[in-house]
């Protein structure tokens, strides 16, 4: 390069009239939003969400209300009546359980079972 002086070259009016002009308006690309975070971008995505969203919402609200009142179902006192007949139910059943199998022959279930069996003794000739 013979001349120096660079400055005084780029700004002669020759390489500015073939230079291209300065873009003054710069378009910048907008943010991404997460529809997953964002809900009004998600509305624009989906506007079915918002409907969604809401029977979900009322579902839930029902779900919450019918477990309580199981809940409140379970835990209210019964009689003396109802108790005494699942006690007596549950003792019928035990009975059948223990007659139903033949556990009495095993020395093990003996004690289990809390019941006695008389030991026979042979007599060897």
């Amino acid at each position: 390069m013979v001349n120096a002086d660079l400055a005084r070259i780029i700004n002669s009016d020759e390489v500015q009239s073939v230079v291209r002009p300065i873009k003054k308006d710069s378009k910048r690309a907008p943010m991404k939003k997460n529809p997953l975070k964002n809900l009004k971008f998600l509305l624009k995505l989906n506007p079915y969400a918002k409907t969604a969203r809401r029977m979900a919402l009322l579902a839930e609200v029902q779900r919450v209300k019918a477990k309580k009142e199981k809940l409140e179902k379970k835990r209210t006192n019964i009689s003396k009546e109802e108790s005494a007949a699942i006690r007596d139910a549950g003792k019928a059943w035990y009975q059948t359980m223990i007659s139903d199998s033949d556990y009495t022959e095993f020395d093990v279930f003996q004690k289990w079972l809390g019941v006695s069996v008389p030991v026979i003794r042979l007599a060897v000739l």
